[in-house]
């Protein structure tokens, strides 16, 4: 009898440890990575988390925001995590990045084509005098964050620089390539006045984490070890290719 009470608190702390959750905040308006439709939240990025801390015996509540706020919170350590984020120098002081990243991003410059330019855009620094339209907080590439010859207009999101080119408000804009992608099927509007001028970044995108919450140093090293984990199990590329299509090659996004 008396083994009992020895075995039962055993027992009870290792269940505890198995059912341990955490909450990640997650961007609500990047398709097809992390974006909230009919009230669910989904995307590339919402699989990849669940499926690596799961292989890590973790819980996880994923909490949908816009990504300004996503930044915000994780900056004064109210939450642990954040995604999607690409790295740049000011992104690096104020976050702690784990070593495996999601995915990888391309982002490239886009126009209207049927709209006049002045000059043809082949490199980056084509852009200087130029206004482009790109999200708030998200980086396209230390060549073009870095120039401060280029005029960025930053919007709230995706949808509204693609508004702004398609209506010639604004010759260009910063756009992921999957993200373009998807705006197009679903806006037939667009299709035909939007075209590719130039690659811009090939960029890893990572959760990225506090520098001050409690929870982050745990939760970055169970996340590592998970994507790890998940990106040599044949379930990283049902993933990928669930949400970005059977014929995208997936070695552009590992």
């Amino acid at each position: 009898m008396t083994r009992l009470y020895w075995i039962l608190p055993v027992l009870l702390a290792c269940v505890c440890a198995q059912a341990k959750s955490y909450r990640v905040l997650a961007e609500d308006n990047w398709p097809p990575f992390s974006y909230v439709e009919k009230g669910r939240l989904q995307g590339v990025s919402v699989d990849l988390v669940q499926a690596a801390l799961e292989l890590e015996s973790a819980e996880v509540e994923l909490l949908e925001v816009p990504y300004l706020r996503c930044l915000a919170l994780t900056a004064i350590g109210k939450e642990p995590g954040c995604f999607n984020s690409a790295k740049n120098q000011e992104l690096v002081e104020k976050y702690i990045f784990p070593d495996e990243h999601l995915f990888r991003s391309r982002g490239l410059i886009v126009t209207n084509r049927h709209v006049k330019k002045t000059k043809s855009i082949r490199v980056v620094r084509d852009l200087e005098g130029e206004t482009v339209a790109l999200p708030s907080g998200f980086p396209f590439g230390k060549e073009f964050d870095d120039n401060k010859k280029i005029l960025k207009h930053f919007t709230a999101n995706d949808m509204t620089s693609l508004k702004l080119v398609v209506t010639g408000r604004i010759n260009y804009a910063a756009i992921d390539e999957m993200v373009l992608y998807y705006y197009l099927q679903r806006n037939p509007q667009f299709r035909g006045k939007v075209s590719t001028v130039l690659e811009l970044s090939n960029e890893p995108i990572y959760v990225h984490f506090s520098r001050s919450h409690p929870q982050s140093r745990e939760l970055r090293e169970k996340l590592d070890r998970g994507l790890r984990k998940l990106k040599i199990s044949p379930d990283y590329a049902r993933i990928m290719q669930r949400w970005l299509g059977k014929d995208v090659p997936l070695e552009n996004f590992r």
